[in-house]
């Protein structure tokens, strides 16, 4: 099939910007389109007090917004967002359009975009945004438990300002917004399950495996375990979902065991101050707690290539984690907490190993087991290879139907469920 107009990759966030997976996954989508000679464009949402830091590459575009102007509880950008991406998807005349989420865009882009003659739009759903208020983490306010069931009555139970109507009105909302969208993509079997049983219809989901651009590393030899004891690294930001507390509190029960050291990557966000101080505290008191600070995405391969373990702590259920990817690429196994979609990535006894979610004594025992040069050989020859960007091109051309149907990218077979013709209010 030719491709004439573009297809637009809309993503809340540009790489230049930020480094999430949201966007990084976006950029990766770009230009595996790119490779396999389809026209494509890439359209990021860019806050006005980041312009400054903006890099844009060939065929690349901006939507501006003021975040202090975003409407969180019913996801609506500010009018100039929508009018910003309607004139640009005007001009390069795009008809296909792959939002990767919706967030800064707002719900009325997507809305707008769809009104325009001729377009269709696949969404693709990173994390709970759609149901959740709690930024999309499917995680209690109150108990800080994972939530299993998106209501407006337990929505409201977390929110009691807000009140049981404007939770069942922002259902609504996203409702009419999803109604309207030709399909959706979940990089993990667990996330596409979790929406399904939600409302949306089970025969417009597809379940495509983010891609990396850079999918595999060259081996620097042996891994640090066979040589100066067992390295073990966490890589990702320092906020209040992904489980740094609970790495810490492990850290403290390992202090007496030799020849296991702890690397913590990353920049501290949205985290009480107490939390630095805690940071602080244990990097000086611990000598096999390193806090090696923030970094940039393409060092991720190498500093991860200098420890054993890739550590994914995470207290809520994750979806498709990049940095899960990016520690295959650089062939090293992970110990993940045992649920949602990390459960789903890291096979135990294969890739990786689990350990009880929250729970800093199972996470000491697991890392202490895994201390074992045979445990780690044979973790290292399951690691599977990630796919490549225009591997992941191939597999969203087959979601869209632009190309005939591929099996999708590690997927397992989809249990029969009864389509949902609209979500429920």
């Amino acid at each position: 099939m030719s491709f004439a107009p573009p297809i637009a990759v809309i993503s809340h966030a540009h790489p230049s910007i930020s480094k999430g997976g949201a966007e990084i996954a976006a950029a990766t989508l770009f230009s595996g389109l790119r490779t396999l000679g389809v026209p494509a464009i890439l359209i990021a949402a860019v806050p006005e007090r980041e312009r400054h830091r903006l890099d844009l590459g060939a065929d690349e575009y901006a939507v501006f917004h003021d975040q202090d102007r975003y409407e969180h509880l019913y996801q609506l950008a500010e009018p100039a967002v929508p009018r910003q991406l309607c004139a640009i998807l005007d001009a390069t005349g795009a008809e296909q359009l792959v939002f990767h989420h919706f967030l800064w865009l707002g719900l009325n882009s997507l809305r707008e975009a769809l009104a325009l003659p001729g377009r269709r739009a696949m969404l693709v759903l990173h994390e709970f945004l759609a149901q959740c208020h709690n930024h999309g983490q499917m995680i209690t306010t109150t108990s800080q438990l994972p939530c299993r069931s998106a209501t407006a009555s337990r929505c409201a139970t977390c929110f009691p300002a807000l009140g049981r109507p404007r939770f069942e009105l922002r259902r609504r909302v996203v409702g009419e917004v999803f109604d309207r969208l030709d399909g959706f993509i979940s990089p993990s079997r667990f996330l596409a399950d979790r929406y399904i049983e939600w409302g949306v219809p089970a025969e417009r989901m597809h379940v495509v495996e983010n891609g990396l651009l850079q999918p595999a590393l060259a081996m620097p030899g042996e891994p640090a375990g066979h040589r100066r004891g067992f390295v073990f690294g966490f890589f990702g930001q320092l906020n209040p979902f992904k489980g740094v507390d609970v790495l810490l509190a492990a850290a403290e029960r390992l202090a007496a065991i030799a020849g296991i050291e702890i690397r913590i990557h990353g920049n501290v966000i949205g985290l009480p101050e107490a939390f630095q101080a805690r940071l602080d505290r244990l990097g000086e008191a611990l000598p096999q707690l390193r806090i090696m600070g923030a970094y940039e995405n393409d060092q991720v391969g190498a500093l991860m290539q200098d420890c054993d373990y890739v550590v994914v702590p995470s207290i809520w259920w994750e979806n498709s984690p990049v940095v899960i990817q990016e520690a295959y690429a650089a062939g090293r196994p992970v110990i993940c907490s045992g649920i949602g979609g990390m459960a789903e990535k890291v096979v135990p006894g294969v890739s990786g190993l689990h350990f009880r979610r929250g729970d800093a004594a199972d996470l000491a025992q697991v890392m202490q087991a895994a201390a074992n040069p045979e445990t780690l050989a044979k973790l290292r020859t399951g690691l599977p290879q990630p796919a490549d960007a225009p591997t992941m091109a191939r597999h969203y051309l087959a979601a869209m139907g632009l190309q005939p149907a591929e099996a999708e990218a590690a997927a397992p077979a989809r249990k029969p469920r009864r389509a949902a013709a609209r979500l429920p209010a």
